[in-house]
């Protein structure tokens, strides 16, 4: 068995793994729409026929500026409901869109002066827009229907540095404004901080909200050992989950919530997935991740390339071995622990995984209510880039790998194997993404895109191809059978993965003075206009 050297994805950020490029097409959180820039327009168009929803013209200047796009949804949303907005933004320009109105529903000017953007996203409700300067200098909260900002001090600039409580919107957010990290706890819409913690961890690198709003988990830097941080939803101090050699190993480097809530999962730097459980927060289950894989239980697939490139799963023997992270870049500096984790949604009974010492090897792990075993492994020639569980039909997973070539790995716990996927994109290629968009009686769709190209793949639920040629996803570029289109001459911005799925509402043109008030009582002018 052959493997192929990469020098892109070796070792995906864990909180970032959605997001692995800037020049994308964007679908909605509902995988319903997709939003992507050509010739100075936007344009939304949907996944399912193509047609055009809405089209907005832009300037020139800020087609070329533009580094940002977002869905309403895809971190966090009211589960009230509400609009399907999006926004676009350079570092000194931001503009909203509502996909029920024709024109430009907001616009926000001057949000940052002294520094460069550093990320933008929509808070808890449609209606709130949340916009870190560069070098965590601050963060502001822009309210459209009060035309106003709160400006918060020092906000760490990590890819969880907060989150919103479910159900209700209470904003956790950590800063650091000297020598010690601060949480702060924030009430809905108007922002009053309600509570500040000192934390003794020393520098948090993650907060996030269990499922069901009772508890906030913080884990520290790996250099600090173990330290994981429960608290109360109220900011009170709860537990400190600290490493002993009968329970976790030495340096957290991920964490993710069940999707039930039932569980907290650590990975740790020596590839050990722990699950821990609510309420009591003891360990309950634990994977291992050794490079010789035996699974009684299970089944070890292995990819195979043929002499025409054309590549397959095949049933490996067991003990099957996992190539280690020396074999792609024996060059690079060594990086351990668990690079990926996901559970699938909603049930949260499947946990995916893969680790940074074998770093094309993937775990897939069944959670019952009292036992747990590890269902499959597949071990593929690059390294895993990035995992994607379906929305919707919920034991499905997309894989992508770090590989030039437009292809995609699928696994379904009722197929008989895995499926391997290539769609017709013009090589080589590079900044390669897959999503999933919507499904529907018709079959699952997923778009694979390049900062110059894009297809689009329609599949049936049992995972065989279609050729679904009916639609465009460029002013002058048609689809061919595999629904695949030349975007070279367009400037395609990124959205995030969807894990929300807010509802069409309507709204009214919104013309906006903007004014910054700061959370500490400084207080700041900004302009906005329509």
């Amino acid at each position: 068995m052959t493997w192929e050297s990469t020098t892109d994805g070796l070792d995906p950020e864990p909180d970032k793994a959605a997001d692995l490029t800037s020049q994308l097409p964007a679908p909605s959180p509902d995988g319903a729409l997709i939003a992507f820039i050509a010739s100075t327009q936007l344009h939304i168009r949907s996944a399912t026929t193509f047609d055009d929803i809405q089209i907005y013209d832009l300037s020139s200047a800020f087609d070329q500026s533009c580094r940002f796009i977002r869905w309403y949804g895809a971190r966090c949303r009211d589960p009230k409901g509400a609009p399907q907005r999006l926004l676009l933004a350079d570092d000194v320009r931001i503009m909203v869109f509502d996909i029920t109105t024709s024109k430009v529903y907001a616009e926000i000017s001057g949000a940052t002066t002294m520094t460069k953007l550093h990320d933008i996203d929509f808070g808890w409700t449609p209606n709130e827009i949340m916009v870190f300067s560069d070098f965590g200098f601050k963060l502001q909260i822009w309210s459209l229907p009060t035309k106003r900002a709160i400006e918060i001090k020092d906000p760490k600039t990590i890819a969880v540095g907060y989150s919103y409580r479910p159900t209700t919107g209470h904003l956790a957010i950590l800063t650091r404004p000297a020598a010690h990290d601060m949480l702060l706890i924030m009430a809905p819409q108007s922002h009053d901080v309600l509570s500040t913690s000192e934390l003794s961890t020393v520098d948090a690198r993650g907060v996030e909200f269990s499922p069901d709003g009772n508890w906030l988990a913080l884990f520290d830097t790996a250099s600090a050992g173990h330290r994981v941080v429960i608290v109360t939803a109220d900011g009170h101090h709860f537990k400190t989950l600290l490493s002993t050699q009968d329970e976790l190993t030495l340096g957290v480097r991920c964490m993710r919530w069940s999707s039930t809530g039932d569980y907290l999962a650590i990975g740790d730097h020596e590839s050990t997935l722990t699950l821990f459980g609510r309420n009591t927060f003891t360990p309950r289950l634990r994977f291992l991740h050794p490079q010789s894989i035996e699974l009684p239980n299970g089944v070890v697939w292995q990819e195979e390339l043929g002499a025409s490139r054309s590549r397959s799963y095949t049933q490996a023997k067991q003990p099957a071995t996992s190539p280690s992270q020396d074999t792609f870049q024996p060059t690079r500096k060594r990086s351990s622990g668990i690079a990926l984790m996901e559970f699938n949604h909603p049930r949260g009974d499947l946990l995916a995984s893969s680790t940074s010492d074998t770093p094309s090897t993937l775990w897939i792990h069944s959670i019952g209510a009292t036992s747990a075993r590890t269902v499959t492994a597949l071990i593929h020639h690059s390294p895993i880039k990035a995992l994607f569980w379906h929305p919707v039909v919920e034991d499905l997973l997309l894989v992508q790998c770090a590989i030039a070539e437009p292809t995609v790995y699928l696994w379904k716990a009722s197929w008989n194997e895995p499926k391997i996927l290539s769609l017709s994109l013009k090589a080589p290629v590079e900044k390669l993404k897959a999503m999933w968009l919507a499904s529907d009686e018709d079959g699952i769709r997923l778009i694979l895109s390049t900062a110059e190209q894009s297809a689009i793949k329609l599949l049936t639920h049992e995972g065989e191809e279609v050729n679904d040629a009916r639609g465009r996803l460029g002013p002058e570029a048609m689809f061919d059978e595999g629904n695949s289109f030349d975007q070279s001459s367009m400037n395609m911005q990124a959205g995030r993965y969807p894990d929300g799925t807010p509802a069409i509402g309507l709204s009214t043109e919104l013309g906006l003075s903007l004014e910054v008030q700061d959370t500490f009582h400084h207080r700041h002018q900004n302009q906005a206009a329509t």
